[in-house]
């Protein structure tokens, strides 16, 4: 279907991206995450490009919108388990810097003065759903798996956990980060994590058309700043405890019980912990 395929009208660099695909349409940009062969999920490399996108457009003062899509079967599946496997070896030093730059890649999609629109299919697990949540519009299919599944293997929801708290209550956050429960596209919407969720991708893609109609017809500055007001009235969270993020990640992500955690996961058998 047209909506998986990675086919970018005008491409934007497109020779220095390994692992995205950008295209232009007039005042709307489009990127795919792709890696496909395994559904899209979030490396080093992958977390450094959409950063380095999202810098290189903020200066383009035509371009209005940005719209994230998954190629292939996924939007995205969380992190890549052979890039997780490889931070067990790396000093605490190394691994702060993949956490902070895990942290720069929201955080520059979350304030970025463009209007981010996320479309969500397939599987959508931990920092997949980290990337709805930094995205002004989230829209999904309803028979799409969403899982905050970290706590699964001994780690935590860390990084996305200030995202996730403007979109949803703390409540229905705890359970779904406690539980690591799998849920389908209506109940994300539900749940606040999208904004509406669609029978198929066909009436998905019709639905943001519309939208991205709306959009472009209004005032450019005036939505620019609409996003700033309404980011800065939400966001609870200090920059203290933002900065401190990172930090608690890496000790999360070094700590004997997630290496259990992973071994397990890995290995298919129950965690000892």
């Amino acid at each position: 279907m047209e909506f998986l395929e990675c086919k970018p009208r005008y491409e934007l660099n497109m020779d220095n991206y390994q692992t995205i695909q950008t295209g232009y349409d007039g005042s709307v940009a489009t990127l795919w995450l792709s890696r496909p062969e395994v559904h899209n999920a979030l490396n080093g490399k992958m977390i450094q490009e959409i950063a380095a996108f999202f810098k290189q457009i903020e200066g383009n003062d035509d371009l209005r919108v940005v719209v994230i899509k998954g190629s292939g079967e996924s939007f995205c599946s969380g992190a890549d388990l052979q890039w997780m496997k490889n931070a067990f070896a790396l000093s605490n030093e190394e691994n702060l810097r993949e956490s902070e730059a895990l942290a720069q890649m929201f955080s520059a999609i979350f304030y970025s003065s463009k209007v981010v629109i996320a479309i969500a299919h397939g599987n959508i697990f931990g920092g997949g759903i980290g990337l709805l949540a930094v995205c002004d519009l989230a829209y999904g299919i309803s028979s799409a798996s969403f899982c905050l599944s970290e706590t699964r293997i001994g780690m935590a929801a860390a990084t996305i956990t200030p995202y996730l708290l403007q979109k949803m209550n703390s409540p229905t956050l705890k359970e779904l980060i406690f539980t690591a429960k799998k849920f389908d596209g209506d109940e994300a919407r539900e749940y606040g994590i999208l904004n509406r969720s669609f029978p198929t991708i066909e009436t998905a893609e019709a639905y943001i058309k519309e939208v991205l109609t709306q959009i472009v017809a209004n005032g450019k500055r005036a939505i620019v700043a609409s996003k700033q007001l309404i980011n800065q009235l939400s966001q609870e969270t200090s920059l203290e405890t933002m900065e401190q993020i990172p930090g608690l990640l890496t000790r999360i992500r070094v700590s004997s019980e997630a290496q259990e955690g992973f071994s397990a996961f890995l290995e298919k058998r129950k965690p000892v912990w």
